[in-house]
C-alpha cells in the first residue's frame, strides 16, 4: 500500500533565516511510489563442511567437495563472477571428559568449512541445483534469497513517479489552503534534516528482501520466492504564495 506524507508549513521569516531553508512560506511534501515484482535472481548461501580426526584430512575432504561444487556450478553454466568462495574456516571439535572429578575439553577432531555464495540467474533451475548440492553431502544451507537483477533501474523509474506524486499532493494541499505553488525550492531523496528532525518521526530505510519456503516432499520440492517490494520517496520544498 502506498503511503504519502505531506504538510503545509507557514512560519515567520526569522525562523528560517539560517540553515539554507526558505525565508518565506513553503510546502514540504513527501511523494512515494512502490512496486512489487517477482525475483529474477536467487542467491544461495551455503557451507561445504568436512570433519576428520586430523585437520589436514578434514581440509582434504572439504577441498574435494568444493571442487565437485565448482564443477557442478560450471556445468549449470553459472558464471565465475556469480560465485564467491574466498574463505576457509577450521575449528577444533571438543568432547568433555571427567577425570577424578575434574572436567576438561578433549580435542576429538577438526571441522573445516568453505562458505559459498552463488547467484543463480535462472530462477526455474535453482530448486534442482539445491537438491544436487545437498546430494553431494556435507553441504549446509544458511540462506536462499530472491532479488531483482535490474533493481537500480527500477528505483530510478520509481523516483520519477514519486516526484510526480509529490507535485500532485502539493497541488491538492495548496488548493485546500487557498495558496498557489510558485516553484520548487529543493528536491531530495532523503528527508531534509532541519525539517524532518522537528516535525516527522524517523523512517526506516527500505530493505529489499526475499525469503523462501523449504521443500516439503522430495523428490519434487517446491520453493516459493517472496515478491520483492521496491519503494522510493522524494522530499520536495515548494515555495508558495496566496492564491490570486
Amino acid at each position: 500500500m502506498k503511503r504519502f506524507l505531506f504538510s503545509l508549513i507557514i512560519v515567520p521569516i526569522c525562523v528560517f533565516a539560517e540553515g539554507g531553508l526558505p525565508d518565506r512560506p513553503y510546502i514540504y511534501v513527501e511523494g512515494r511510489a512502490e512496486i512489487q515484482k517477482n525475483p529474477d535472481v536467487v542467491t544461495l548461501k551455503f557451507d561445504v563442511v568436512g570433519s576428520a580426526p586430523d585437520q589436514s584430512k578434514a581440509n582434504e575432504e572439504v577441498q574435494s567437495k568444493a571442487n565437485k561444487t565448482f564443477a557442478m556450478l560450471k556445468e549449470r553454466k553459472i558464471a565465475d563472477n556469480d560465485v564467491i568462495a574466498e574463505n576457509l574456516h577450521a575449528y577444533p571439535e571438543f568432547e568433555q571428559e571427567e577425570n577424578y572429578g575434574h572436567r576438561r575439553d578433549k580435542v576429538i577432531g577438526y571441522s573445516v568449512t568453505r562458505p559459498f555464495e552463488v547467484k543463480v540467474r535462472d530462477v526455474a533451475m535453482f530448486p534442482k541445483l539445491v537438491d544436487e548440492l545437498i546430494a553431494l553431502g556435507g553441504v549446509q544451507f544458511s540462506e536462499i534469497e530472491g532479488a531483482l537483477s535490474k533493481q537500480a533501474e527500477i528505483e530510478e523509474q520509481l523516483k520519477d513517479k514519486a516526484l510526480t506524486n509529490a507535485r500532485e499532493r502539493a497541488d491538492k494541499t495548496a488548493k485546500a489552503m487557498a495558496v498557489r505553488i510558485e516553484s520548487a525550492f529543493a528536491i531530495s531523496t532523503a528527508p531534509f534534516p532541519e525539517i524532518h528532525g522537528k516535525m516527522f518521526e524517523a523512517k526506516e530505510k527500505v530493505i529489499v528482501t526475499g525469503s523462501i519456503a523449504p521443500p516439503s516432499h522430495p523428490p519434487a520440492p517446491e520453493y516459493h520466492l517472496a515478491p520483492i517490494t521496491v519503494s522510493q520517496s522524494v522530499h520536495v520544498i515548494y515555495l508558495i504564495s496566496p492564491a490570486k
